[in-house]
């Protein structure tokens, strides 16, 4: 399978913006009806840390059970043989490619310069992202 392209994987993220704003949008309504109508202050640690989870969730859970998410799957990138993977080389990739977006990418244009094209995401998980032309089965 050919290998996934940096570009794809940008398009792919500001896509996966989307659903994860949305569930941010229903964990807040649901934390003022709890709060019975009460807004949470401003950087209050254990909200951040429950919209932190949901982000983390939404890709680990992703990755594990489907081999994409739904950016992934829009733009036609599956992780191969994702079935392999464990919950603890999800979970890693998910920190390595945090740690890449805030460093502007870095990790994904690696790919440009590796042999062997495979970003920070796939060296630590094991697992390498790559272009699929039909949904990935189990």
């Amino acid at each position: 399978m050919p290998i996934s392209t940096p570009w794809r994987h940008v398009a792919a993220f500001i896509y996966d913006l989307f659903p994860i704003i949305g569930l941010w949008l229903i964990t807040s309504v649901v934390v003022v009806l709890l709060r019975r109508g009460h807004e949470v202050p401003p950087g209050t640690l254990w909200f951040q840390l429950l919209l932190l989870a949901e982000v983390v969730f939404y890709f680990v859970f992703s990755w594990k059970k489907g081999g994409q998410t739904l950016g992934m799957r829009a733009w036609k990138i599956g992780i191969e043989s994702f079935q392999d993977m464990s919950w603890w080389q999800s979970v890693s990739r998910f920190i390595i490619g945090l740690v890449s977006t805030f460093l502007l990418g870095a990790g994904l244009w690696y790919k440009k310069l590796n042999k062997k094209q495979l970003s920070w995401m796939d060296i630590i998980s094991g697992h390498r992202a790559v272009n699929i032309s039909s949904p990935i089965k189990k």
